[in-house]
Formats: structure tokens, C-alpha cells, sequence
């Protein structure tokens, strides 16, 4: 079923604008016109969680178990952003990682470096591969490379 309904949300304490993930990753909380608890929805029963932010930039989660991740790109490449919330301040960090089409997982973190994984991914497109060596490999140039090699697939 697909439910079509405001939803409660954090925001952060100095831009309004800023949404906290931890308000829903783990449960949804759904709300009537006049801010009224509606409903509550366990993560575990959202198969995926999409809404246009207050940037007017639209976001999207998929579940992940118990809890929901962010897709950060859809295509024949997927990135996703696993969340974590610290049990003592409630910081919320996230994990990147990528999928490819045959369920591979490549992390993306400290000690797997986003060159090396993204070329272990992309392995299959030499053109690419050679244009990482020359990129800092941000969340920018990690998407840029992403759309390139999704659309050499197609």
C-alpha cells in the first residue's frame, strides 16, 4: 500500500531547514492537519520512505531490517547511506556503501577508500576507471561517476 500523509519531524536547533534523520529512520510517525499523532509505523514495515525536504530536494530510504537507509542513487550501480545513531548524544552518522547489479557490496569508509572501491565496482568500464585516478572522490565526483558508468549501460 502506498500511504500519503505528513509526517513528524526533527529539525536542527540553529536551520529550521535541516531535517534529522533520526526522527524517522527507526519509526514514522504520521500526523492529521492539525499536528495531531495519527499513526505510528515501525521501520521494519516501510519498504521505502520518500518525501521532498525543505531544501525542495526529494529524498528517498529503503528499509534496511529495523531500520530505513538512505537510496542515495538508484541505477545499475546503488548507493546507500546505512544510519547510526550514537546511544549517548544521539550524533547520527551514516556508512556509505555500493551495491552492483550482482549484489556486491563495496564500503566505503575509513579503510576502504572510495577510489579503490569505486574502481573494484566499475571495474567492467576502463574509460571511467582511468578519469577516478584524477578525481578527489567526493560525494559530488562519486555521483558524477555513478551517472557516467549507469549511462555507458544503457
Amino acid at each position: 500500500d502506498t500511504i500519503h500523509s505528513k509526517m513528524m519531524v526533527i529539525v536542527n536547533l540553529f536551520n529550521k531547514k535541516l531535517i534529522n534523520d533520526a526522527s524517522f529512520y527507526k519509526k514514522a510517525i504520521l500526523v492529521d492537519e492539525n499536528e495531531k499523532k495519527k499513526a505510528k509505523i515501525k521501520a521494519k514495515e516501510i519498504k521505502s520512505l520518500s518525501f521532498t525536504n525543505l531544501f525542495d530536494n526529494k529524498v528517498n530510504y529503503v528499509n534496511d531490517g529495523n531500520q530505513l537507509k538512505v537510496l542515495v542513487y538508484d541505477g545499475k550501480i546503488k548507493w546507500y547511506q546505512r544510519i547510526s545513531q550514537h546511544m549517548m548524544d544521539g550524533s547520527i552518522s551514516y556508512h556509505d556503501y555500493l551495491v552492483n547489479e550482482a549484489g556486491e557490496v563495496f564500503q566505503l569508509g575509513l579503510f576502504n577508500h572510495r577510489k579503490n572501491q569505486l574502481s573494484k565496482a566499475i571495474a567492467d568500464n576502463p574509460e571511467l576507471l582511468k578519469v577516478i585516478e584524477n578525481q578527489r572522490m567526493d560525494n559530488i565526483d562519486l555521483l558524477d561517476i555513478l551517472k557516467r558508468y549507469n549511462d555507458s549501460k544503457n
